[in-house]
């Protein structure tokens, strides 16, 4: 049998020029991260590190199965300026208080959207 909950889901979007500069901010509720997107505004791919102060690295590298580390950004010329980046699901569990970390490879990535949905409070539902 499985189950899942309904939630509310909300986006954290950072943003800046800077980014290649580790950017941190505290959780102040429980959520779980769903994906990430990053804009890369460079004609190259970069790379992107996610990481909570508990769960350890959020994001994912493009290795089969991914595994904790960097994720790639791909270059605007190949996906667009806006790309999907791999989180990498054993930790992406976030609790109320920890410090997330976005670090990004170079200023030419300019934004990363943390999308997220909450793991409290939800409601549970079975599925049959």
């Amino acid at each position: 049998m499985a189950t899942c909950n309904i939630s509310s889901t909300f986006d954290i979007t950072i943003e800046g020029t800077d980014l290649n500069v580790a950017k941190s901010f505290t959780a102040t509720r429980s959520f779980k991260v769903v994906g990430i997107t990053a804009v890369n505004i460079a004609a190259g791919a970069g790379t992107l590190t996610v990481a909570g102060s508990l769960a350890g690295t959020i994001t994912g590298t493009t290795a089969a199965p991914p595994l904790a580390g960097a994720g790639v950004v791909q270059a605007q010329a190949q996906v667009g300026p806006t790309a999907p980046v791999t989180v990498f699901r054993a930790n992406s569990d976030v609790v109320a208080g920890e410090t997330i970390t976005v670090t990004a490879s170079a200023a030419t990535i300019t934004s990363v959207i943390l999308h997220c949905v909450a793991t409290s409070g939800g409601e549970t539902i079975t599925i049959a």
